[in-house]
């Protein structure tokens, strides 16, 4: 069994409609035994314009760290390099102050027409590796996250990317439901690339994705997910390719719209991970 942290992300509480509610989220995740959380820079931005200081404080009384900020752009934007490397560098650093581990960097939304070429790719694994560099500095990782309707959305294009970013700059940090939804098997992926893996989302695919995808679904829609054990990835197929590689990181439990709640959805995903996975969060 892995020598792993449990967390449990923050989107499930809705936090992107309503902020406010990421100081429920967090004292939820920490009641129902989890080790740490995770947010997006642009929310904890929002904090610190409308409640300053108050995050930390939160997360002091509750006692887990912000393990992560997650970190989206338009990578492959020359012109939008110098802002995606300021919040790179002052995200890192209130990490760094909250306890945190991790800057995520997401690729920004997919083009359709025309398509991201390789040397999209290319400006982008460069921009991301000095992302890498500047949360180094501050003593923080950073990790490349792929996201169904980004331009890293099936496994060519994730593939791609990890070629080219720099392994010592730019991790991976594999989201099973999102590769899932992009229309890839999770685990051949994060086993080709075990090396890279610091990070790992646990988020499960709903048995009516296939219907609702078919349907039309707006690019990064929270629709087609579920909570853990209530959809139809078999984390189970995760351990044998974690203890291979000794990994001993952080698993985020995550799901990106809940319809019965935050603190149920996280409470479904911690019986998952207690009954069928044998962790215990926390």
């Amino acid at each position: 069994m892995p020598d792993v942290r449990i967390g449990h992300t923050l989107l499930t509480w809705d936090v992107f409609a309503h902020p406010e509610n990421i100081e429920a989220g967090i004292r939820d995740v920490a009641e129902l035994g989890f080790a740490g959380t995770e947010t997006g820079g642009a929310l904890y931005d929002w904090w610190e314009e409308h409640r300053p200081g108050q995050l930390k404080r939160i997360l002091r009384e509750a006692g887990i760290p912000m393990v992560t900020l997650f970190h989206s752009g338009d990578w492959t934007d020359p012109s939008a390099r110098p802002d995606l490397l300021e919040k790179a560098r002052r995200w890192s650093s209130a990490l760094k102050d909250l306890g945190g581990e991790m800057l995520m960097l997401v690729p920004g939304r997919r083009r359709e027409t025309p398509t991201h070429g390789l040397d999209d790719f290319k400006r982008m694994a460069e921009t991301m590796n000095r992302a890498g560099e500047i949360a180094r500095q501050a003593g923080i990782d950073a990790t490349m996250h792929p996201h169904w309707g980004t331009a890293a959305e099936t496994r060519l294009e994730i593939e791609i990317l990890l070629s080219s970013l720099e392994p010592e700059l730019v991790g991976f940090a594999p989201d099973t439901g999102q590769i899932a939804k992009g229309g890839a098997d999770p685990f051949p992926i994060i086993e080709r690339w075990s090396g890279m893996v610091r990070y790992v989302h646990l988020k499960d695919l709903s048995p009516e994705w296939e219907g609702m995808r078919k349907a039309g679904v707006p690019l990064r829609s929270p629709q087609g997910y579920a909570e853990m054990g209530q959809g139809v990835i078999d984390f189970r197929r995760l351990l044998p390719i974690l203890d291979r590689i000794g990994y001993s990181g952080w698993l985020m439990a995550e799901l990106d719209e809940s319809k019965r709640g935050g603190r149920e959805s996280g409470r479904l995903a911690k019986r998952y991970l207690e009954s069928t996975l044998g962790f215990r969060p926390g």
